[in-house]
């Protein structure tokens, strides 16, 4: 008799364990953010430009944007704009809809010379996924709409002019 007392004292131990836990674990997911942590960083530089105007990046976060500057001999550039945001779902799943992931790592425009165009290097991770891509003055529909998302998001002295779909970048080696 003494050991179905204690089992029946253990399984109503248990089933209050179970109770408080299940309490505990749906507190703690209702205080968490339903989106994913994203960083995205767009980086671009003209080669014949790069020494006077330098290298600009756009760091974009679930928070926040942000654009540094980095000229020629620099290792730190200096930022020279930021905006933290309200909301950040709408923005997440507005880039997470391009499916940057399934993009090549490398673009490269046989029409302009290796020294000479517009460089630009994209580079995205959340929870997931991590994606670099490498451009050399290539026209990219998804990069086009990231760059639209950019400036849609700073004041005009700092939007970027990307390329157009009449980009000649069909040259054969």
């Amino acid at each position: 008799m003494c050991i179905f007392i204690v089992s029946s004292h253990y399984s109503y131990s248990m089933k209050i364990l179970a109770v408080i836990l299940f309490l505990l674990s749906t507190s703690v997911s209702f205080g968490q953010d339903s989106t994913r942590a994203f960083r995205l960083t767009f980086t671009t530089f003209n080669h014949a430009e790069r020494i006077f105007n330098g290298t600009t990046s756009y760091v974009l976060t679930n928070f926040s944007i942000k654009i540094r500057k980095t000229f020629f001999g620099e290792t730190k550039g200096k930022t020279v704009y930021s905006k933290r945001f309200p909301k950040t779902q709408q923005l997440f799943s507005n880039i997470s809809r391009m499916e940057l992931d399934s993009l090549k790592d490398f673009y490269f425009n046989y029409c302009i010379m290796p020294a000479s165009g517009d460089q630009y290097f994209l580079n995205y991770s959340d929870n997931l996924t991590t994606k670099k891509i490498s451009l050399h003055h290539y026209y990219l529909k998804q990069l086009d709409e990231v760059i639209q998302i950019i400036n849609s998001n700073v004041p005009k002295k700092y939007r970027f002019q990307y390329l157009t779909t009449e980009t000649k970048q069909d040259c054969k080696l």
